[in-house]
């Protein structure tokens, strides 16, 4: 640490009076402090050669010879900055490796099965409070789910209502003197069998969740979308070996207003949402083919009369080149509609997939953790 920062680390115990020479971990900066010296350590590398998040090193190659030139290079720069490795956090030639909660290998993303199994013995929530945990947990891995909003739309409710009770109860407070706040009511009265099918779906989907396919920027996309009542939802595909594979899965639940949407202006927001909002990453700049089982909607760039938002949505969908095609649904390999039975996870192929240059030809890859 810099001599003048040494003084804000300052505490007072029993055995006298100290200052950190070095960075605690503890510190609110640190995190942010120590990302931007790994930046400046492999920041050229990252993402190209490395990925790096915080004490978290993945080094890889698409084969033995340039995964050792990369891990050489990788343990120089470390040591030119006086960073040390524990050998027992390392891993080295792997051809999968556990990151950030997600299996990366040649096939593609997976869950961590170590994570999950606290999914299968997650016991059913009592209170708002293990409900929130429950669904944080499950949020994380959302993008290997299909219509993780529908299925999860009677737990949300839940907590809507949780929230509304808060509000009303801080509204009548009088803000000069504010009580106590009360402690998490139990939902065990309000817990339903529709509460209960979705706690069910959601570990069930969750633990049988397919392998994402690496994106490939040269292969062309398949984008499915759907809307209803409960919420939008999509799926990103593209296809190796004569299979549709999973690239991402996309849902949300629908506002009040919304809900009053006619269906095909559902549907029409569904594809918008899903191309500008969740998925540009992928598709800017791309070609792609928008499935969709609403016969309307494959009209809506050429013949359809629009209203201001309808113009709106057209607007942003400009700068993206697709074309729509509907579809008939026994033609289909999978359905957003039947998205919550998982149908859809049995045409997954689990195949070596071509990567996405860099990383994504899923060569070997090394795991490591710098320490100061």
């Amino acid at each position: 640490m810099h001599p003048e920062d040494k003084e804000k680390t300052a505490f007072i115990c029993p055995l006298g009076f100290f200052e950190f020479n070095r960075m605690p971990q503890g510190l609110t900066g640190a995190p942010a402090t120590f990302q931007r010296l790994m930046e400046k350590t492999v920041g050229d590398m990252n993402l190209i050669e490395v990925l790096v998040y915080l004490d978290d090193i993945i080094v890889f190659g698409k084969t033995l010879e340039e995964h050792e030139q990369r891990l050489e290079k990788v343990l120089k720069r470390l040591h030119e900055e006086g960073l040390k490795l524990s050998l027992e956090k390392c891993q080295f030639c792997l051809p999968s490796v556990t990151y950030l909660g997600h299996v990366v290998s040649a096939e593609g993303v997976s869950t961590d099965p170590r994570k999950l199994e606290a999914v299968a013995s997650w016991p059913r929530p009592r209170n708002v409070t293990e409900l929130r945990s429950f669904l944080g947990f499950c949020s994380y891995y959302r993008r290997f789910v299909g219509g993780f909003a529908k299925i999860a739309q009677p737990l949300n409710k839940l907590l809507q209502k949780e929230n509304t009770e808060e509000g009303c109860k801080a509204s009548d407070r009088n803000p000069s003197a504010p009580g106590p706040r009360k402690a998490r009511e139990s939902i065990q009265g309000e817990w339903t069998s529709q509460c209960e099918g979705a706690f069910l779906k959601l570990k069930e989907s969750l633990t049988q969740a397919p392998v994402l396919a690496y994106a490939d920027p040269h292969k062309p996309y398949e984008l499915h979308v759907d809307a209803s009542r409960e919420g939008l939802g999509g799926v990103l595909y593209q296809e190796y070996g004569g299979l549709l594979r999973p690239v991402a899965y996309v849902s949300r639940s629908l506002t009040p207003s919304e809900k009053n949407y006619p269906t095909h202006k559902l549907e029409f927001l569904a594809l918008k949402w899903a191309v500008v909002d969740k998925l540009k990453d992928y598709l800017y700049g791309a070609e792609f083919v928008i499935k969709t089982d609403n016969n309307p909607l494959t009209y809506v760039l050429t013949t359809a009369k629009l209203d201001a938002t309808g113009h709106r949505w057209l607007a942003a969908l400009s700068g993206f080149r697709f074309s729509l095609k509907f579809f008939i649904e026994k033609t289909l390999h999978y359905r957003m509609d039947s998205v919550n039975s998982r149908r859809g996870a049995s045409f997954v192929s689990r195949s070596r997939a071509p990567g996405q240059g860099r990383d994504r030809s899923g060569g070997h890859r090394s795991h490591g953790c710098g320490r100061s």
